[in-house]
Protein backbone atom coordinates (compact mmCIF):
# COMPACT_ATOMS: atom_id res chain seq x y z
CA UNK A 1 0.00 0.00 0.00
CA UNK A 2 1.24 3.43 -0.88
CA UNK A 3 1.94 5.56 2.17
CA UNK A 4 -1.05 7.87 2.51
CA UNK A 5 -1.19 11.52 3.45
CA UNK A 6 -4.42 13.41 2.85
CA UNK A 7 -3.71 16.01 0.15
CA UNK A 8 -5.49 19.35 -0.08
CA UNK A 9 -3.07 20.93 -2.53
CA UNK A 10 -5.81 22.02 -4.91
CA UNK A 11 -7.66 23.86 -2.15
CA UNK A 12 -4.39 25.49 -1.06
CA UNK A 13 -3.50 26.67 -4.55
CA UNK A 14 -7.05 27.89 -5.10
CA UNK A 15 -6.85 29.84 -1.86
CA UNK A 16 -3.69 31.67 -2.76
CA UNK A 17 -5.07 32.32 -6.23
CA UNK A 18 -8.12 33.92 -4.62
CA UNK A 19 -6.02 36.02 -2.27
CA UNK A 20 -3.86 37.32 -5.10
CA UNK A 21 -6.78 37.93 -7.41
CA UNK A 22 -8.78 39.66 -4.70
CA UNK A 23 -5.90 42.02 -4.03
CA UNK A 24 -5.59 42.79 -7.75
CA UNK A 25 -9.32 43.36 -8.25
CA UNK A 26 -9.96 45.33 -5.09
CA UNK A 27 -11.72 42.46 -3.34
CA UNK A 28 -14.37 41.69 -5.99
CA UNK A 29 -13.51 37.97 -6.00
CA UNK A 30 -14.92 36.01 -3.03
CA UNK A 31 -11.94 35.20 -0.82
CA UNK A 32 -11.34 34.23 2.79
CA UNK A 33 -12.09 37.14 5.08
CA UNK A 34 -8.61 37.98 6.31
CA UNK A 35 -6.76 41.20 6.90
CA UNK A 36 -4.17 42.67 4.57
CA UNK A 37 -1.45 41.69 7.03
CA UNK A 38 -2.68 38.07 6.99
CA UNK A 39 -2.65 38.15 3.19
CA UNK A 40 0.91 39.42 3.17
CA UNK A 41 2.07 36.77 5.65
CA UNK A 42 0.25 34.05 3.68
CA UNK A 43 2.03 35.13 0.53
CA UNK A 44 5.34 34.81 2.38
CA UNK A 45 4.49 31.17 3.12
CA UNK A 46 3.69 30.61 -0.53
CA UNK A 47 6.93 32.27 -1.68
CA UNK A 48 9.21 30.51 0.82
CA UNK A 49 11.72 28.28 -1.01
CA UNK A 50 11.60 25.10 1.09
CA UNK A 51 9.52 23.35 3.80
CA UNK A 52 11.65 24.73 6.65
CA UNK A 53 11.22 28.29 5.42
CA UNK A 54 7.50 27.76 4.80
CA UNK A 55 7.07 26.42 8.32
CA UNK A 56 8.88 29.44 9.78
CA UNK A 57 6.66 31.75 7.77
CA UNK A 58 3.60 29.84 8.97
CA UNK A 59 4.78 30.26 12.56
CA UNK A 60 5.09 33.98 11.98
CA UNK A 61 1.51 34.11 10.69
CA UNK A 62 0.13 32.20 13.68
CA UNK A 63 2.14 34.22 16.16
CA UNK A 64 0.56 37.44 14.92
CA UNK A 65 -2.86 35.97 14.05
CA UNK A 66 -3.43 32.80 16.13
CA UNK A 67 -7.15 32.75 15.30
CA UNK A 68 -6.77 33.33 11.55
CA UNK A 69 -9.51 31.75 9.48
CA UNK A 70 -6.93 30.15 7.18
CA UNK A 71 -5.21 28.23 9.98
CA UNK A 72 -6.53 24.89 8.75
CA UNK A 73 -5.45 25.53 5.15
CA UNK A 74 -1.99 26.54 6.28
CA UNK A 75 -1.71 23.39 8.41
CA UNK A 76 -2.77 21.25 5.45
CA UNK A 77 -0.13 22.83 3.23
CA UNK A 78 2.57 22.31 5.86
CA UNK A 79 1.52 18.67 6.13
CA UNK A 80 1.90 18.23 2.37
CA UNK A 81 5.28 19.94 2.34
CA UNK A 82 6.68 17.89 5.23
CA UNK A 83 5.31 14.63 3.88
CA UNK A 84 7.30 15.19 0.69
CA UNK A 85 10.64 15.51 2.51
CA UNK A 86 12.80 12.46 1.77
CA UNK A 87 15.53 12.83 4.39
CA UNK A 88 14.24 11.00 7.53
CA UNK A 89 16.13 13.17 10.03
CA UNK A 90 15.01 16.42 8.45
CA UNK A 91 11.47 15.13 8.07
CA UNK A 92 11.22 14.19 11.75
CA UNK A 93 12.66 17.54 12.86
CA UNK A 94 10.16 19.41 10.69
CA UNK A 95 7.29 17.23 11.91
CA UNK A 96 8.17 17.93 15.54
CA UNK A 97 8.43 21.65 14.81
CA UNK A 98 5.10 21.40 12.98
CA UNK A 99 3.58 19.84 16.10
CA UNK A 100 4.90 22.72 18.23
CA UNK A 101 3.68 25.39 15.83
CA UNK A 102 0.21 23.90 15.35
CA UNK A 103 -0.47 22.92 18.96
CA UNK A 104 -4.19 23.59 19.26
CA UNK A 105 -6.39 20.49 19.77
CA UNK A 106 -8.13 21.31 16.50
CA UNK A 107 -4.81 20.91 14.67
CA UNK A 108 -4.15 17.36 15.88
CA UNK A 109 -6.01 15.61 13.07
CA UNK A 110 -3.64 17.19 10.56
CA UNK A 111 -0.48 17.13 12.67
CA UNK A 112 -0.51 13.62 14.15
CA UNK A 113 -0.44 11.64 10.86
CA UNK A 114 2.60 13.64 9.74
CA UNK A 115 4.42 13.04 13.03
CA UNK A 116 3.60 9.32 12.84
CA UNK A 117 4.83 9.17 9.26
CA UNK A 118 8.07 10.98 10.16
CA UNK A 119 8.71 8.69 13.15
CA UNK A 120 8.28 5.65 10.94
CA UNK A 121 10.61 7.04 8.27
CA UNK A 122 13.18 7.68 11.00
CA UNK A 123 12.89 3.99 11.97
CA UNK A 124 11.16 4.84 15.24
CA UNK A 125 8.24 2.53 14.53
CA UNK A 126 7.40 1.74 18.15
CA UNK A 127 7.09 5.45 18.84
CA UNK A 128 4.93 5.89 15.72
CA UNK A 129 2.46 3.25 16.86
CA UNK A 130 2.50 4.60 20.43
CA UNK A 131 1.71 8.08 19.11
CA UNK A 132 -1.09 6.70 16.97
CA UNK A 133 -2.52 4.60 19.79
CA UNK A 134 -2.58 7.59 22.13
CA UNK A 135 -4.40 9.71 19.56
CA UNK A 136 -6.89 6.97 18.68
CA UNK A 137 -7.86 6.49 22.33
CA UNK A 138 -9.21 10.04 22.13
CA UNK A 139 -10.27 10.05 18.47
CA UNK A 140 -11.08 6.41 17.58
CA UNK A 141 -12.50 7.28 14.15
CA UNK A 142 -9.57 9.33 12.87
CA UNK A 143 -9.39 7.90 9.38
CA UNK A 144 -6.09 9.58 8.53
CA UNK A 145 -4.35 8.03 11.54
CA UNK A 146 -5.93 4.61 11.00
CA UNK A 147 -4.77 4.54 7.38
CA UNK A 148 -1.29 5.83 8.23
CA UNK A 149 -0.76 3.08 10.83
CA UNK A 150 -2.03 0.44 8.41
CA UNK A 151 0.46 1.71 5.83
CA UNK A 152 3.36 1.66 8.28
CA UNK A 153 2.43 -1.81 9.51
CA UNK A 154 2.30 -3.06 5.93
CA UNK A 155 5.76 -1.67 5.20
CA UNK A 156 7.07 -3.42 8.29
CA UNK A 157 5.43 -6.68 7.20
CA UNK A 158 7.20 -6.43 3.85
CA UNK A 159 10.44 -6.23 5.84
CA UNK A 160 9.44 -9.45 7.64
CA UNK A 161 8.74 -7.58 10.87
CA UNK A 162 5.59 -9.15 12.30
CA UNK A 163 5.54 -7.13 15.53
CA UNK A 164 2.76 -4.82 14.40
CA UNK A 165 0.56 -7.30 12.55
CA UNK A 166 -2.34 -7.40 15.01
CA UNK A 167 -2.46 -3.65 15.50
CA UNK A 168 -2.24 -2.95 11.79
CA UNK A 169 -5.00 -5.44 10.98
CA UNK A 170 -7.22 -3.92 13.65
CA UNK A 171 -6.68 -0.37 12.44
CA UNK A 172 -7.05 -1.33 8.78
CA UNK A 173 -10.22 -3.29 9.42
CA UNK A 174 -11.72 -0.31 11.24
CA UNK A 175 -10.82 2.07 8.40
CA UNK A 176 -12.27 -0.30 5.79
CA UNK A 177 -15.48 -0.63 7.81
CA UNK A 178 -15.87 3.16 7.79
CA UNK A 179 -15.40 3.25 4.01
CA UNK A 180 -17.76 0.35 3.35
CA UNK A 181 -20.40 1.99 5.54
CA UNK A 182 -19.84 5.27 3.64
CA UNK A 183 -19.04 6.95 6.97
CA UNK A 184 -17.46 10.12 5.65
CA UNK A 185 -15.39 12.04 8.22
CA UNK A 186 -16.42 15.65 8.69
CA UNK A 187 -13.05 16.93 7.47
CA UNK A 188 -13.40 15.23 4.06
CA UNK A 189 -15.14 16.99 1.22
CA UNK A 190 -17.46 14.79 -0.89
CA UNK A 191 -14.87 14.83 -3.70
CA UNK A 192 -12.02 13.86 -1.37
CA UNK A 193 -14.14 11.09 0.14
CA UNK A 194 -14.97 9.67 -3.28
CA UNK A 195 -11.30 9.82 -4.25
CA UNK A 196 -10.40 8.02 -1.02
CA UNK A 197 -12.87 5.22 -1.71
CA UNK A 198 -11.76 4.90 -5.32
CA UNK A 199 -7.99 5.12 -4.94
CA UNK A 200 -7.05 4.31 -1.34
CA UNK A 201 -9.53 1.63 -0.30
CA UNK A 202 -8.35 -0.93 -2.93
CA UNK A 203 -4.78 -0.67 -1.66
CA UNK A 204 -6.07 -1.07 1.90
CA UNK A 205 -7.67 -4.37 0.91
CA UNK A 206 -4.28 -5.41 -0.51
CA UNK A 207 -2.51 -4.39 2.68
CA UNK A 208 -4.90 -6.37 4.83
CA UNK A 209 -4.45 -9.33 2.49
CA UNK A 210 -0.69 -9.23 2.98
CA UNK A 211 -0.97 -8.83 6.76
CA UNK A 212 -3.35 -11.78 7.04
CA UNK A 213 -1.05 -13.89 4.88
CA UNK A 214 1.91 -13.13 7.13
CA UNK A 215 -0.22 -14.22 10.06
CA UNK A 216 -1.08 -17.48 8.32
CA UNK A 217 -4.76 -16.57 8.00
CA UNK A 218 -5.12 -17.52 4.33
CA UNK A 219 -8.92 -17.49 4.30
CA UNK A 220 -8.96 -13.88 5.49
CA UNK A 221 -6.17 -12.97 3.05
CA UNK A 222 -8.11 -14.52 0.19
CA UNK A 223 -11.22 -12.55 1.16
CA UNK A 224 -9.29 -9.26 1.15
CA UNK A 225 -7.58 -9.90 -2.18
CA UNK A 226 -10.93 -10.92 -3.63
CA UNK A 227 -12.42 -7.58 -2.56
CA UNK A 228 -9.43 -5.76 -4.03
CA UNK A 229 -9.83 -7.62 -7.32
CA UNK A 230 -13.50 -6.71 -7.49
CA UNK A 231 -12.96 -2.98 -7.07
CA UNK A 232 -9.80 -2.81 -9.24
CA UNK A 233 -9.98 -5.67 -11.77
CA UNK A 234 -7.25 -4.01 -13.84
CA UNK A 235 -4.63 -4.50 -11.11
CA UNK A 236 -2.72 -7.71 -11.87
CA UNK A 237 -1.23 -7.93 -8.38
CA UNK A 238 -4.59 -8.93 -6.88
CA UNK A 239 -4.81 -11.92 -9.21
CA UNK A 240 -1.18 -12.87 -8.67
CA UNK A 241 -1.91 -13.16 -4.97
CA UNK A 242 -5.27 -14.86 -5.43
CA UNK A 243 -3.70 -17.32 -7.84
CA UNK A 244 -0.94 -18.11 -5.34
CA UNK A 245 -3.41 -18.67 -2.49
CA UNK A 246 -5.78 -20.86 -4.51
CA UNK A 247 -2.86 -22.76 -6.02
CA UNK A 248 -1.83 -23.82 -2.51
CA UNK A 249 -5.40 -24.98 -1.90
CA UNK A 250 -5.28 -26.90 -5.16
CA UNK A 251 -1.96 -28.55 -4.34
CA UNK A 252 -3.23 -29.59 -0.92
CA UNK A 253 -6.51 -30.92 -2.32
CA UNK A 254 -4.66 -32.84 -5.06
CA UNK A 255 -2.38 -34.47 -2.50
CA UNK A 256 -5.41 -35.53 -0.46
CA UNK A 257 -7.03 -36.94 -3.59
CA UNK A 258 -3.98 -39.01 -4.45
CA UNK A 259 -4.08 -40.71 -1.06
CA UNK A 260 -7.78 -41.63 -1.16
CA UNK A 261 -9.25 -45.02 -1.97
CA UNK A 262 -11.50 -45.31 -5.01
CA UNK A 263 -15.15 -44.51 -4.45
CA UNK A 264 -17.69 -41.69 -4.29
CA UNK A 265 -15.62 -39.65 -1.84
CA UNK A 266 -12.61 -39.71 -4.11
CA UNK A 267 -14.80 -38.74 -7.07
CA UNK A 268 -16.11 -35.76 -5.09
CA UNK A 269 -12.58 -34.81 -4.16
CA UNK A 270 -11.56 -34.94 -7.82
CA UNK A 271 -14.34 -32.48 -8.63
CA UNK A 272 -13.04 -30.17 -5.90
CA UNK A 273 -9.50 -30.41 -7.26
CA UNK A 274 -10.63 -29.61 -10.79
CA UNK A 275 -12.74 -26.66 -9.63
CA UNK A 276 -9.81 -25.22 -7.70
CA UNK A 277 -7.52 -25.64 -10.69
CA UNK A 278 -10.01 -23.83 -12.90
CA UNK A 279 -9.99 -20.92 -10.45
CA UNK A 280 -6.18 -20.89 -10.53
CA UNK A 281 -6.21 -20.89 -14.33
CA UNK A 282 -8.63 -17.97 -14.44
CA UNK A 283 -6.62 -15.99 -11.87
CA UNK A 284 -3.36 -16.62 -13.75
CA UNK A 285 -4.97 -15.62 -17.05
CA UNK A 286 -6.30 -12.46 -15.44
CA UNK A 287 -2.86 -11.61 -14.01
CA UNK A 288 -1.13 -12.28 -17.33
CA UNK A 289 -3.67 -10.27 -19.31
CA UNK A 290 -3.74 -7.29 -16.95
CA UNK A 291 0.07 -7.22 -16.68
CA UNK A 292 0.68 -7.02 -20.42
CA UNK A 293 2.75 -3.96 -21.24
CA UNK A 294 3.79 -3.44 -17.62
CA UNK A 295 7.59 -3.49 -17.71
CA UNK A 296 7.87 -3.82 -13.92
CA UNK A 297 5.85 -7.05 -14.04
CA UNK A 298 7.42 -8.52 -17.18
CA UNK A 299 9.37 -11.24 -15.37
CA UNK A 300 6.55 -12.38 -13.12
CA UNK A 301 4.14 -12.25 -16.08
CA UNK A 302 6.38 -14.63 -18.02
CA UNK A 303 6.51 -17.05 -15.09
CA UNK A 304 2.76 -16.97 -14.66
CA UNK A 305 2.30 -17.45 -18.40
CA UNK A 306 4.36 -20.64 -18.24
CA UNK A 307 2.41 -21.93 -15.24
CA UNK A 308 -0.86 -20.98 -16.91
CA UNK A 309 0.05 -22.94 -20.04
CA UNK A 310 0.96 -26.00 -17.99
CA UNK A 311 -2.29 -25.97 -16.02
CA UNK A 312 -4.40 -25.08 -19.04
CA UNK A 313 -3.01 -27.99 -21.03
CA UNK A 314 -3.67 -30.33 -18.11
CA UNK A 315 -7.35 -29.32 -18.06
CA UNK A 316 -7.74 -29.31 -21.86
CA UNK A 317 -6.17 -32.60 -22.93
CA UNK A 318 -2.82 -31.11 -23.83
CA UNK A 319 -4.25 -28.27 -25.91
CA UNK A 320 -3.86 -24.51 -25.50
CA UNK A 321 -6.80 -23.75 -27.74
CA UNK A 322 -8.79 -20.91 -26.19
CA UNK A 323 -6.04 -19.91 -23.75
CA UNK A 324 -5.06 -16.75 -25.61
CA UNK A 325 -8.69 -15.71 -25.86
CA UNK A 326 -8.98 -16.13 -22.10
CA UNK A 327 -5.92 -13.91 -21.57
CA UNK A 328 -7.21 -11.32 -24.05
CA UNK A 329 -10.44 -11.05 -22.10
CA UNK A 330 -8.50 -9.64 -19.16
CA UNK A 331 -6.20 -7.22 -20.96
CA UNK A 332 -6.51 -3.65 -19.82
CA UNK A 333 -7.99 -1.48 -22.53
CA UNK A 334 -5.50 1.17 -23.71
CA UNK A 335 -6.27 4.71 -22.63
CA UNK A 336 -7.46 6.98 -25.47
Amino acid sequence: MKRHVSSLTIAWVAFFGLVTLAAAQGGNTPAPKISQDEQNLAQKINAAPDPAAKLKAAADLLKKHPKTSIRGQVADEMAIQIAAVTDPTQKLALAQQFQTTFSDPADEETVVPIVIDALADANQVDQAFAKGFDFLTRHPESLRVLVELLSIGTEQAKKQNAKFLDQSIRYGTQAIAMAEADKKPANYTPAAWQDFKTRTVPSMYQSLGLLHMMKGATAEAKAQYTKASQVTPSDPFNFVMLGAIVNEEYQSAAKTYQGMASGPEKDAQLKKVQDLLDIVIDAYAHAVGAAEGNAALAQIRQQYLQDLEKYYKYRHKGSTEGMQQLIDKYKTAPKP
